[in-house]
């Protein structure tokens, strides 16, 4: 099972009415592997092939339910709702799978009265899962109301658009949504803010992966001219602005570029500092091509890394050490730093990052060998 997905080929044609659609966001059947049975049926009760929802192209999150008796469908809403399914808490999943479909408030031709989705999580109210998506939906300008359902809920109209964006190979987006995002986004924000920022993780809540010693890299690119930026402790709209306004942006991989990217343009200068192993840099590299025209010099300069011990390895929580002479003759030769004499710690003073990271965690670390 795949999704067809072109970054070049339009969707809107695609576009389509279901009347008395039924959406089931919490459906008896088979997971497979992270996609839970979920999804739209019709009133014929065919279910909507083209209403789930997908991470990758060959990644579904959600997959086809067992159709529910009429019996448990208690709950029927008026109007014309745009579909747009999973909301996530996570915000680099909100910006890159919640968001996949609203592109099609600009291209449906009749009013929406509200867009609808289904939790990721199962919570009592529903409409709190929309948190995330709100916050970011509030910089899309004049939006329809979001809403969300727990149980089976018969819509009047459901307007199903192709899912046109996502992580992996959909990063790229449709032509539809590179052209949603511009206009809301891009044309929108003004600019703001210092020149020259870098993206730091070292004031996240401790579980998020990060670098040891990111204090030297910080005061190395402070050093520089480079503003520190803490995204988590500025609103969206701040963070927006500033990403819009600089003319070079130094960050770990990390979400913070995925929003980035929908407001720098093709003069900005981006390096990437790797953080973890795997292939995810090139998900930032394929958005930032698309949505802004930018090729980002990413710095793979990763030497050690370490994770909590007797616990699930996720790399997205690990600590890395990266080597800093590499790192900042990169830099250099990008022309995002002008001197390359940062200098590598020496074995104490790693062993005691690692001890100082296990008292503060209470708990002992473990070196991963990849």
């Amino acid at each position: 099972m795949a999704l067809k997905f072109d970054p070049e080929t339009p969707l809107a044609g695609e576009i389509r009415v279901v009347e008395n659609a039924l959406i089931v966001p919490w459906g008896e059947g088979k997971r497979r592997k992270m996609a839970r049975p979920a999804g739209v049926f019709d009133a014929d009760g065919k279910f909507c092939v083209d209403a789930m929802t997908w991470r990758s192209s060959r990644r579904p999150t959600t997959v086809e339910p067992d159709l529910p008796p009429e019996t448990e469908v208690d709950r029927e809403v008026a109007g014309t709702m745009l579909y747009a399914g999973l909301s996530y808490g996570h915000f680099g999943h909100a910006l890159c799978e919640s968001l996949a479909r609203l592109w099609a408030v600009d291209e449906f031709k009749d009013p929406i009265d509200a867009v609808a989705f289904i939790p990721k999580n199962a919570i009592t109210w529903p409409e709190r899962s929309l948190g995330m998506v709100q916050l970011i939906s509030d910089q899309l300008g004049d939006m329809p109301r979001l809403t969300a359902f727990n149980k089976p809920t018969r819509v009047e109209r459901l307007v199903i658009a192709p899912q046109a964006f996502g992580v992996n190979d959909l990063m790229s987006g449709s032509p539809e949504f590179r052209a949603f995002t511009d206009r809301r986004l891009r044309q929108r924000i003004k600019p703001a803010g210092p020149d020259k920022i870098y993206i730091s993780r070292s004031e996240l809540f401790r579980k998020r992966g990060r670098f040891l010693f990111e204090d030297y890299i910080e005061a190395k690119m402070e050093a520089e001219g480079y503003t520190i930026f803490h995204p988590q402790q500025h609103d969206l709209a701040t963070q927006l602005s500033y990403y819009k306004g600089a003319s070079m942006i130094v960050s770990t991989d990390n979400s913070a570029l995925h929003l980035a990217a929908f407001v720098v343009g093709p003069t900005c200068k981006i390096g990437i500092l790797l953080r973890r192993p795997g292939t995810i840099f090139e998900d930032f590299q394929l958005q930032l091509k698309w949505f802004a025209g930018v090729t980002p010099d990413v710095v793979d300069a990763c030497t050690r890394f370490w994770f909590r011990k007797n616990e699930k390895i996720q790399y997205n929580e690990v600590y890395s050490l990266i080597d800093f002479e590499k790192t900042a003759q990169a830099l250099k030769d990008a022309g995002l730093i002008s001197k390359a004499d940062w200098v590598n710690p020496t074995a104490a003073e790693v062993d005691a990052a690692v001890q100082a990271l296990e008292t503060d965690f209470e708990m002992e670390f473990d070196e991963i060998f990849l």
